[in-house]
Formats: C-alpha cells, structure tokens, sequence
C-alpha cells in the first residue's frame, strides 16, 4: 500500500459533519494523544514493563491515520508530505547524518 491508498482509505474514518477546522483540531488533538501512547509504552519499559512490538506499531499506526486527516484538513496529500519531508532532509543532510551539520545547521 502506498500514502495515496492508505490516505484514501483512512478518509472513511473521518466525521464529515465536522468543519475543515474542526478536521484539523481534531487531527491535532489525535496525534498529540497518539504520540502519548507510544512514549507511555517507552515510559512503562522504565517501571519494567516489556515493549511490544506490535503495540508499538499499532499506535504508530494511529499516528499515521492522524496525519492523513491532518493532510487532508490541509488539502495536502500523505505523498506531498512524505516528499517535502525528503527533499528537507536531503538539504540538511547531503551525504548522510554529519553530527557536525546538525549542530551546525542552518535549515
């Protein structure tokens, strides 16, 4: 599966009786509270509790579906996303991570 399909999919899920805006602090509000639950398994693993893989990925997986909506609030695709996302990557960091570059960097 790709961002377009996956994106395109994850729309059925969203509450069309909701503004563009509400779309949006609804997208935000779910991927802060996502975000959340990965660090709580992470903060557990420091009580003892073992990490999961697959609830890891579950709940990154919720992060996904929260970005797709966040996107789609935008009028932007996962795709355009995912592309902006490399090309800053790819000026930050040319040749590969260079710690000097990013104590260093200027983007």
């Amino acid at each position: 599966m790709n961002f377009s399909e996956y994106q395109e999919k994850a729309r059925r899920t969203q509450n069309d009786a909701l503004t563009i805006n509400m779309k949006r602090q609804h997208a935000l509000y779910g991927l802060a509270g996502e975000v959340g639950e990965v660090l709580s398994i992470y903060q557990k693993e420091l009580q003892g509790h073992p990490v999961s893989r697959e609830k890891v990925m579950e709940e990154a997986g919720d992060c996904l579906w929260m970005l797709a909506e966040l996107c789609d609030s935008l009028g932007a695709s996962m795709d355009e996303l995912a592309e902006a996302n490399i090309q800053k990557l790819l000026q930050r960091y040319p040749n590969r991570f260079d710690p000097a570059r990013s104590i260093h960097r200027e983007v």
